[in-house]
């Protein structure tokens, strides 16, 4: 399913990231500088935060705190778990808003991409 990250909010859904990330800063200070003049869609991947913490990973909301499968309202948050380093570069510059700003829920992780969250 894909929407504006702003969609996805309006619909009472929350942000979710995996925790310890691997963060490039100097790939979010690249892409920061490629968003002031990129004018298509942004895509972000995520994932149901249950079907993330079923396959063994952690997570937390944009407050710090940990999600669990005992958490009332775990249907409707979303563990973002494509380009963080993109996310980054967006919320640093404001631009989560933006109407070009897409989320692609997917259904499960892919099995061939290795994921490096603890």
């Amino acid at each position: 399913m894909k929407r504006t990250y702003k969609q996805w909010l309006a619909e009472d859904y929350q942000s979710c990231l995996p925790v310890n990330p691997r963060v490039d800063m100097m790939m979010v200070g690249s892409y920061r500088c490629n968003l002031k003049v990129h004018a298509g869609e942004v895509m972000l991947i995520a994932v149901s935060a249950e079907d993330f913490l079923k396959k063994g990973y952690k997570a937390t909301d944009l407050n710090g705190n940990s999600v669990t499968l005992l958490d009332s309202d775990l249907p409707k948050k979303l563990v973002l778990v494509g380009d963080l380093n993109l996310y980054l570069a967006l919320q640093q510059d404001q631009l989560l808003d933006n109407p070009c700003v897409m989320v692609e829920v997917l259904k499960d992780l892919p099995r061939g991409k290795k994921w490096n969250f603890n």
